[in-house]
């Protein structure tokens, strides 16, 4: 099965300021139930992995979706991703809306909804070192 990634251009808010930013989406095959958003900023690179299923939900949801640190939510033509740390503090990403949507259309299309498989003996043979 093959890999996703989507490059976009967005928007982030810390409790410094607000800049622009290079985005990476990616979803692997190999680990079905996740999506990992990479945000390259010019102060280094910051990572995020949460649940496919609460990017794909927050596409349609004018209000935030998520109960843990990570919410999302889309208005007319942004997603908007929030995860808040643990002493706290929020940081808001903002993405075109569209190109996130593109991301998960292709995301089910490697990998439908409700059809993720985990092969948790190599799952586990990869966190652990071993050969299965």
């Amino acid at each position: 099965m093959q890999r996703v990634v989507v490059e976009t251009a967005g928007w982030i808010r810390t409790h410094v300021g607000a800049d622009a930013v290079e985005v990476s989406l990616t979803y692997e095959p190999t680990d079905p139930y996740a999506v990992t958003v990479r945000v390259h900023a010019d102060t280094g690179t910051t990572t995020w992995t949460f649940a496919r299923d609460l990017l794909a939900d927050g596409l349609r949801s004018m209000v935030p979706l998520g109960e843990g640190q990570v919410r999302v939510q889309a208005t007319s033509v942004l997603t908007e991703i929030s995860r808040t740390d643990d002493a706290g503090t929020t940081t808001v990403l903002r993405l075109p809306w569209w190109n996130t949507r593109e991301f998960v259309r292709l995301s089910q299309a490697v990998v439908a909804r409700g059809e993720e498989e985990v092969d948790v003996d190599s799952w586990l043979a990869a966190m652990t070192g071993s050969e299965g």
